[in-house]
C-alpha cells in the first residue's frame, strides 16, 4: 500500500539542488521522508543519482544501520514491483557501498584513505575509552611534576588559588576542562590563544570601558541587564496604570514615576559604569500608604506585587553584577589574569604531551578523527580554506544529507562546510531535525548552529531554504493540545532561543476514534505536597527518600486503575482498528535521572504487584558480585588493602561472619607484641602464626571457643593459600583468564548464579570478562593498570549499567530516563520526579569555561584566604544557568512528546501551596515573561506557571499525602508517642528504663524474615529443589528418537544407589554441575522454541539450528539438550493447547514477578509483615475461561512418582497462581507441572 504524504512531506522529498533546513517536529515522520527522498532520488526516471554518490550523516550507528536497512528494504520492495529494472538491479548492489554513516566513521574512513597527508601510520587505532582515561593520568601526573620540579612563582600561585584541600586535588579537572573545551572547538590551539589575548589587556580596557573592543562576556551582561530592565518597567508602568485608575492606588503613583525614571535609565545603559550607575539609581522608596474604600484591594495588590516584582530582580541583579564598587570589581579580575594564563599553558602543554604519547602508542581518539580529518580537508592551510581532498569529495558527493542536524557541533559544521559544494554556488546539504529537541548539551551539542540557519533561510523557493514539518503523526489530538498549551508559555525566543509559535506547534495528522470514555485522553497533573506534616521531625535524607516512595505509590495506584480489567483505559491499536485493553507493558515512567528514583520505584511497583523494570547506566560498579570480584583483583595485586580483605573474607570466596572478622581484629589489638604489619591484613597474619599449631589429638576435648578459633584459623589459612596461588598465577595470565581461574577455584560465578537476580548476576561477570578482554586489547597490560583501568571508569562516570534480562516483550512497566527515550513513542506516559530541583552545579566551579565568553574565576588571595566571585564569573555562571534551563525546557518537550494516547504528570514538592499561589498569579495566555521563566527552578515550576492558561487540557489535582503514606504516617505517630513516654520516665521515674528494655521485643518473629526471597530460597525452606537438574536431560549422540534405547534419555545406565555411593565428592560435584548445566540449557530451549512453528522431530531439529545461527545460545549448550526428549513433549495435551495460545499471540514465557505475602500465610512467622517472594514463571497462557500456568520440572523421578513431585511443589506453583493473578486481573484456573523425565503432565490444586 502506496504511503500518502502530506504537501509539506512531499515538498521536503522532491526539492532539489538548495541547502534545505527542514525543521520537523515531533512525530513528524522525518525519518521516513528521509528516507523516501533517497529512494526517489537514486530512482529518477530522468537524472538518478548513484547511492554511493550520497552522503547520508547520522549520530549513531544504531541510526545509520536502521538507515540503511530501510532503504534497502524499499530497494527489494521496488525490484520485487519490477524484476528486470537495471537501475534498481545497480542501485541494489551499490547500497553495500553506500557511505550512510556516523560523522566519526566518515572522519575514521577519510583518515584511512589519507593517512599519508599528516605522517599518520596506517596502522594506527582508535583507542579504548578506559585506555585513553589511563593514559591522561598519566601524562598528567608527569607534568604536574615536572612544573613542581621547576619551581616556577606562576604555577605555585596557581596551585595555592585553585587547589581545593591540602593536595593539589581538582587542578587535574581543571586542566582537562579547559582541554575538552578547546576540542570542541575546529581549531582548539585558537581557542586557546584567543582566551590568552584576552588576558593582555587590564579588565577595564578588556571589558571595552576605555575605548578598547567589547567582548563577548560584557555584550552578554549589558544584553542581560537590558532585557530584565524592559520587563521590569512593563511591570512598572502596569503598576503605574492601575495607580491611576479612579479605584486605583492612587498614593503609589508618586514613587511608581520616581522608580520608572530610574528603570528607563538602567534599560538604556550602555557601558558596565552606566549600568553600576543605574542600579545604584533604582532605590525603590518605600510606598505611601493607601486608605479608603473606595481603592479595589485587587488592583492596590496587583501594583505591590508588580513593584516588588522589579524591586527583588534588581536586588539580585546587583547581587551578581554588582558584587563591590566599580574599581574593585575591575581589580580582583585583573588578580585573576596571572593563575588563568598559567591554566591556559597548563591546558596546552597537556595537549601537546597528549598528542605525543598518542603517537607513541600509535592511537587516536573521538577528537583526533574530527581534528585529523579537517587537517586533511583543509590542506593544512592557515587559513583553513578547503583544498583538494576536500575539492575531490565535493565532486563525488551529489547530496550531503544530515539527520539530528539540532545536535551538531562546530566541528562538524566545519567538515560538512568542507566537503559542500556551497564555496563553487551550488549549495547541496540536506539538513533535519528539530531543535526544540537538542538535549545534548553535555556532549557539547551547538543548537545555535540550526537556529542561525532557521533564522536566515526563507520560506521561499531559494538556494537556502527552510520547510516545516508540523503535523504529529503519534498523539492524539487531546495529548498535543496540551503540550501546545504549555509551551506558547514558557518556550520562548528569550529562554533557550526557540518561539513557540503557530508555525512550530504541533498539529494532529493521525486519526484516532472516539475514545470509550469520554475525557480519559486528558492530561493530567498529579501533585504531591511534600510538606505535609507528616514529614515533620524527619531528617531530610529520609524526607526525600519517603516523598520518592510517596510519589511512586501514587504512580502504581494510578497504573492499578488504568490497567483494571473492568474499568480501565483501552487505547487504540492502528493495525487492527480496534481499541484494546491497556497492558503494562504500555506504559512508560520517564524520570530526568534514573539514580536514586528507578530503585525506589521499582520496590514500591514490585510490591504493588506491578512487574516493571529499568535500563540504567549506572549500577554495575556497585552490584555485590563485581564489587567482591574488584575487590578479589585489588588483593591479589596488593593483600595489604584493609577494605577489600574484609570485604572478600566476608562474601561466600572466604566464608566468614562479622564476629569472626571481628575477633581476629580484636585478638591482634590485644597483643602488644602484634609487630610491624598494621590494619586488618596485619590482624590476619598475625591471627594465623598465633594459632597455627593445633593438636588434632585433643579435638574433642576442645571448648567451643577453641573450636570456633579454629574454624576461623582454618577459613583464614584457605583463604590466604587461595591468594597465594593466585598472586603467583597473576604474573603470567591475562587479567580475564585470571578472573576464570578465580571462578574455577571459588565457584562465586555459580554462587552469583544462585542467588536472587542470578541471571543478571551472571551477566554481570561476564560483562567484567569481556572489560577485561577489551583492555587486553589496549596498550596497557597487567593486573595493576587494570584496575587503575576500572578506578578511572568508576571516577569519570563511566558505568556500564547492570545487566538486563528485561526485554520489550515482557508485560512489564518500562522505566527510563527522558534522554533513552527520544525517537521513542509510548501509549501512556508518566512523567514523574518533576519536582526535582535542576541541578546547577555547572556554575558552581571555582573556575569556569565558555565556548565563547572564554575562561573566568574567583578572586581568591592566598595570603589573606580571601574568595570572592569576579564580575566575569558571574556573568558566566549567569548564561550557563540560562543555557542549562534552554536544555531543561527542551528536555521537557522530549519527554512530554512521548505519549500517544495519554499524558500523566506527577510531582512532589515541599513548598507546594506556596509555588501554586507564586506562579497561579502568573495566569498569561501567550508567551511568559523572561524574568518569570527564568525564575524557575524545576518543571513543577513550569508546570504551574503554564497551568493557569491550560485549563481547557489539562487537569491538575492535589493528591493527599496521607492516601499514600498511611503505614509511614503510623510508624512516625508511634515514634513521637514512644519518644514522650521516654522523656516522661527520664523525668519521673528514671528507675522504670532497664525494666523496660528487658520487656520482650513485639516484632521479635520478624527479625527472622527475609525482606525478599526467591522461590528457590522457599525450595530450600523445605520443599526439594530441582536447581541441580538432573541426568535425564543429556543429550543423545543419535538424532532420531526412535533410535534412542530404553537407556533412556540421559543416554548412560542409571547408577544403583551403591555406585552413587561410591563416587568420590570431586565425582559428585562434576556430575551436579552437569545436571545442573543441562537443566538450565533445557529451559532455555524452550524459552526460545517457537511453540506454533512445531509439529514434529524435523520442526525441532530446525528450531535447535535457528537458536544456533542466531546465536541466541552456546554450542555446548545446546549439545546439552535432546531433540528426541523436546519432540516428545510437543506431542503432549499440553503442548498442543500451548501451541494454539502461540498462534494467537497468548503464549508468555520466562515471565518474572515480585509477590508481597504476609509472613504469617508462608508459615515462616506469627508476623502480617510483608515478605517479597520473586521468581520466574517458565510459561503460561490464556484460554476462554481463564490462565494456565506451565512448570517444567527435570527432577530425577520414575513413572508412579508423580506424587512426589506434587508434594514437592504445590505450594511453589501456588506463588504463581496467586502472583499471575494479580499481575494480570485474571483467574487462573489451572497449573500443570510437565515432567519431562517421565514425560507427563501432573495437574497441580491451586485453590482459585
Amino acid at each position: 500500500m502506496a504511503t500518502t504524504w502530506t504537501d509539506e512531506q512531499l515538498q521536503v522529498i522532491e526539492t532539489r539542488h538548495k541547502n534545505l533546513l527542514v525543521s520537523a517536529a515531533a512525530g513528524s515522520g522525518k525519518t521516513a521522508v528521509l528516507v523516501e527522498r533517497i529512494i526517489r532520488m537514486i530512482t529518477d526516471p530522468d537524472q538518478p543519482v548513484d547511492i554511493d554518490r550520497l552522503l547520508v550523516m547520522t549520530f549513531t550507528n544504531a541510526a545509520a544501520a536502521e538507515m540503511r536497512e530501510r532503504v534497502e528494504t524499499a530497494l527489494g520492495s521496488l525490484l520485487d514491483e519490477d524484476p528486470g529494472n537495471k537501475n534498481l538491479e545497480r542501485q541494489s548492489t551499490l547500497i553495500h557501498h553506500a557511505k550512510i554513516t556516523t560523522i566519526d566513521s566518515f572522519c575514521l574512513n577519510l583518515l584511512r584513505e589519507h593517512f599519508h597527508e599528516l605522517d599518520l601510520d596506517p596502522g594506527f587505532r582508535v583507542a579504548d575509552e578506559g585506555e585513553l582515561l589511563l593514559l591522561k593520568a598519566d601524562v598528567m601526573k608527569e607534568l604536574l611534576e615536572e612544573y613542581y620540579g621547576r619551581e616556577d612563582e606562576r604555577f605555585l600561585q596557581f596551585v595555592d588559588t585553585y587547589a581545593s584541600g591540602r593536595t593539589d586535588g581538582g587542578l587535574e579537572d581543571y586542566i582537562l576542562k579547559v582541554w575538552e573545551f578547546s576540542q570542541s572547538n575546529p581549531w582548539p590551539g585558537e581557542w586557546i590563544a584567543a582566551c590568552r589575548d584576552e588576558l593582555s589587556e587590564s579588565s577595564e580596557e578588556s571589558s571595552g570601558e576605555k575605548g578598547g573592543k567589547e567582548p563577548a562576556w560584557m555584550k552578554f551582561l549589558i544584553r542581560d541587564v537590558g532585557r530584565q530592565a524592559e520587563e521590569f518597567l512593563d511591570g512598572l508602568y502596569e503598576a503605574a496604570e492601575l495607580a491611576a485608575e479612579e479605584d486605583g492606588p492612587q498614593a503609589y503613583a508618586p514613587m511608581l514615576a520616581e522608580d520608572i525614571r530610574a528603570m528607563e535609565i538602567l534599560k538604556e545603559a550602555e557601558t558596565y559604569r552606566e549600568i553600576a550607575d543605574g542600579i545604584a539609581g533604582l532605590k525603590f522608596g518605600r510606598l505611601a500608604a493607601v486608605r479608603g474604600k473606595q481603592v479595589d484591594p485587587e488592583k492596590k495588590e496587583r501594583a505591590a506585587a508588580l513593584r516588588n516584582a522589579a524591586k527583588d530582580g534588581i536586588k539580585k541583579m546587583k547581587a551578581l553584577y554588582l558584587p563591590g564598587d566599580v574599581d574593585s570589581v575591575f581589580s580582583d579580575m585583573d588578580a585573576c589574569r596571572g593563575p588563568i594564563r598559567m591554566l591556559l599553558e597548563l591546558a596546552e602543554e597537556f595537549s601537546a604531551r597528549f598528542q605525543e604519547a598518542k603517537e607513541e602508542k600509535n592511537l587516536v581518539d573521538f577528537n583526533d578523527l574530527e581534528h585529523f580529518a579537517l587537517e586533511i580537508l583543509t590542506g593544512g592551510s592557515p587559513d583553513h580554506r578547503p583544498g583538494a581532498v576536500a575539492d575531490e569529495l565535493s565532486g563525488i558527493y551529489e547530496e550531503i544529507l544530515v539527520d539530528e542536524y539540532q545536535d551538531s557541533n562546530e566541528v562538524q559544521e566545519t567538515l560538512i562546510r568542507c566537503v559542500s559544494r556551497e564555496r563553487f554556488g551550488t549549495p547541496n546539504v540536506f539538513m533535519v531535525g528539530d531543535v526544540k529537541q537538542s538535549i545534548y548539551k553535555f556532549r557539547l551539542a551547538k543548537p545555535e548552529l540550526f537556529l542561525e540557519k532557521y533564522e536566515s533561510y526563507g520560506d521561499e523557493d531559494d538556494l537556502y531554504q527552510k520547510i516545516e514539518l508540523h503535523k504529529n503523526f503519534r498523539s492524539r489530538r487531546e495529548v498535543l493540545e496540551s503540550i501546545n498549551d504549555v509551551f506558547y508559555q514558557i518556550m520562548t525566543k528569550q529562554l533557550g532561543n526557540i518561539c513557540y509559535t503557530d508555525d512550530a506547534a504541533l498539529y494532529a495528522g493521525a486519526i484516532f476514534p472516539e475514545t470509550p470514555k469520554e475525557g480519559q485522553a486528558k492530561t493530567e497533573v498529579l501533585l504531591l505536597n511534600t510538606g505535609d506534616p507528616l514529614f515533620d521531625g524527619m531528617d531530610e535524607e529520609k524526607a526525600d527518600y519517603t516523598a520518592r516512595e510517596a510519589e511512586a505509590r501514587l504512580i502504581a495506584a494510578k497504573i492499578r486503575e488504568l490497567t483494571d480489567p473492568e474499568s480501565g483505559m483501552q487505547i487504540y491499536n492502528g493495525k487492527t482498528g480496534q481499541y484494546e485493553q491497556l497492558k503494562k507493558k504500555d506504559i512508560v515512567i520517564l524520570l530526568r535521572s534514573l539514580s536514586g528514583w528507578s530503585e525506589e520505584f521499582l520496590s514500591v511497583l514490585g510490591a504493588a504487584g506491578i512487574p516493571a523494570y529499568a535500563e540504567s547506566r549506572t549500577g554495575y560498579f556497585t552490584a555485590v558480585e563485581v564489587e567482591t570480584m574488584l575487590n578479589m583483583l585489588a588483593l591479589i595485586d596488593n593483600p595489604m588493602q584493609d577494605i577489600p580483605l574484609a570485604g572478600v573474607l566476608k562474601s561466600p570466596i572466604g566464608g566468614m561472619k562479622d564476629r569472626e572478622l571481628a575477633i581476629v581484629m580484636a585478638d591482634f589489638k590485644r597483643d602488644p607484641d602484634r609487630g610491624e604489619d598494621i590494619g586488618f591484613y596485619g590482624a590476619v597474619k598475625h591471627y594465623l602464626e598465633k594459632h597455627g599449631k593445633h593438636d588434632e589429638t585433643m579435638t574433642s576435648a576442645r571448648t567451643g571457643e577453641e573450636r570456633e578459633e579454629e574454624m576461623i584459623f582454618r577459613k583464614l589459612q584457605t583463604f590466604m593459600d587461595l591468594l597465594a596461588d593466585l598472586r603467583r598465577e597473576s604474573l603470567y595470565l591475562p587479567v580475564s583468564r585470571l578472573i576464570g581461574r578465580i571462578f574455577d577455584r571459588t565457584g562465586y560465578d555459580k554462587y552469583a548464579a544462585a542467588m536472587p537476580a542470578g541471571k543478571t548476576r551472571q551477566a554481570n561477570l561476564a560483562m567484567l570478562v569481556q572489560k577485561a578482554e577489551d583492555y587486553e586489547k589496549t596498550s596497557y597490560q597487567g593486573l595493576f593498570d587494570f584496575i587503575r583501568y576500572i578506578e578511572k571508569l568508576k571516577k569519570y562516570n563511566t558505568d556500564f549499567g547492570e545487566a538486563s534480562r528485561s526485554g520489550e516483550h515482557d508485560d512489564a512497566v518500562r522505566i527510563m530516563s527522558i534522554h533513552k527515550s527520544k525517537g521513542l513513542e509510548f501509549p501512556v506516559v508518566f512523567l514523574a520526579g518533576c519536582g526535582k530541583k535542576f541541578n546547577r552545579q555547572d556554575a558552581r566551579g571555582r573556575i569556569l569555561i565558555d565556548e565563547e565568553l572564554g575562561i573566568a574565576a574567583d578572586f581568591l588571595d592566598p595570603v589573606k584566604k580571601v574568595k570572592a566571585p569576579t564580575l566575569k564569573k558571574n556573568v558566566l555562571a549567569r548564561r550557563s544557568n540560562l543555557e542549562n534551563m534552554g536544555e531543561e525546557l527542551r528536555i521537557l518537550y522530549v519527554a512530554m512528546t512521548r505519549a500517544k494516547e495519554k499524558l500523566i504528570i506527577t510531582a512532589g514538592d515541599k513548598y507546594l501551596e506556596n509555588k501554586i499561589e507564586k506562579w497561579g498569579m502568573t495566569g498569561s495566555v501567550g508567551a511568559l515573561p523572561f524574568t518569570v521563566l527564568s525564575a524557575a527552578s524545576s518543571y513543577l515550576d513550569w508546570i504551574l506557571m503554564a497551568a493557569g492558561g491550560a485549563k481547557r487540557t489539562i487537569d491538575v489535582k492535589n493528591v493527599p499525602m496521607k492516601d499514600l503514606l498511611v503505614e509511614e504516617e503510623k510508624n512516625q505517630e508511634e515514634k513521637a508517642k514512644l519518644y514522650l513516654e521516654l522523656e516522661q520516665l527520664r523525668g519521673e521515674k528514671p528507675e522504670k528504663i532497664p525494666e523496660l528494655i528487658r520487656k520482650p521485643y513485639p516484632f521479635e518473629t520478624d527479625l527472622s524474615l527475609h525482606a525478599k526471597m526467591s522461590v528457590s530460597e522457599l525450595k530450600m525452606q523445605g520443599q526439594f529443589t530441582d536447581d541441580a537438574e538432573s541426568a535425564f536431560l543429556v543429550r543423545s549422540e543419535r538424532e532420531d528418537p526412535a533410535e534412542e534405547t530404553e537407556r533412556g534419555l540421559e543416554g548412560e545406565p542409571e547408577k544403583s544407589p551403591e555406585a552413587e555411593e561410591r563416587l568420590s565428592a570431586a565425582e559428585k560435584r562434576a556430575r551436579q554441575k552437569q545436571a545442573t548445566d543441562r537443566g538450565t540449557a533445557c529451559h532455555r530451549m524452550l524459552e526460545l522454541i517457537h511453540f506454533s512453528d512445531i509439529s514434529g522431530y524435523e520442526d525441532v531439529k530446525k528450531e535447535f539450528d535457528r537458536v544456533l545461527s542466531e546465536k541466541r545460545m552456546q554450542p555446548d549448550a545446546v549439545r546439552l539438550v535432546s531433540p528426541g526428549m523436546i519432540a516428545k513433549f510437543f506431542r503432549s495435551g499440553i503442548a498442543g493447547r500451548m501451541k494454539m495460545a502461540d498462534r494467537q499471540g497468548k503464549l508468555r514465557k520466562e515471565s518474572q514477578f515480585i509477590l508481597g505475602i504476609p509472613a504469617r500465610e508462608m508459615k515462616a512467622a506469627d508476623s502480617n509483615e510483608l515478605v517479597l517472594i520473586q521468581g520466574i514463571i517458565d510459561a503460561w497462557f490464556e484460554e476462554k475461561d481463564g490462565l494456565v500456568i506451565v512448570d517444567y520440572k527435570t527432577d530425577r523421578v520414575k513413572e508412579g512418582e508423580e506424587q512426589t513431585l506434587l508434594d514437592h511443589y504445590q505450594v511453589q506453583l501456588q506463588y504463581y497462581a496467586r502472583a499471575l493473578s494479580q499481575i494480570t486481573g485474571k483467574r487462573v484456573k489451572e497449573a500443570v507441572i510437565y515432567s519431562l523425565t517421565i514425560q507427563k503432565e501432573i495437574n497441580v490444586p491451586i485453590g482459585q
